[in-house]
């Protein structure tokens, strides 16, 4: 069976199967969207500093188990692939927590 649609017909579109754009973001939702990715990502920084600065606890423990069981600061320089300051920076620093 085949059916034609006459204009008359398109015209007199069935109730209900009109398909309508959803209402464009208002300025204060759009504002809200974008204020919660920032805390999203706010709140990842600082999960990833609270990682960051537990590895370098570790790092510092493990260094300094090390040197105290005669490794030179070359050794741990190659261990760790940190420069010299940077080992006697985390070192100190880690001394002072």
């Amino acid at each position: 069976m085949t059916a034609v649609a006459t204009r008359d017909m398109q015209e007199k579109a069935l109730p209900g199967t009109t398909v309508e754009a959803p209402p464009a973001a208002t300025a204060p939702s759009r504002r809200t969207g974008y204020l919660d990715e920032v805390w999203t990502a706010s709140a990842r920084v600082e999960g990833l500093q609270w990682e960051m600065d537990e590895a370098e606890d570790v790092l510092a423990r493990a260094m300094r188990n090390a040197s105290a069981a005669g490794a030179g600061l070359p050794d741990l320089a190659i261990a760790s692939g940190m420069s010299f300051a940077d080992i006697e920076r985390l070192l100190k620093d880690s001394a002072r927590d």
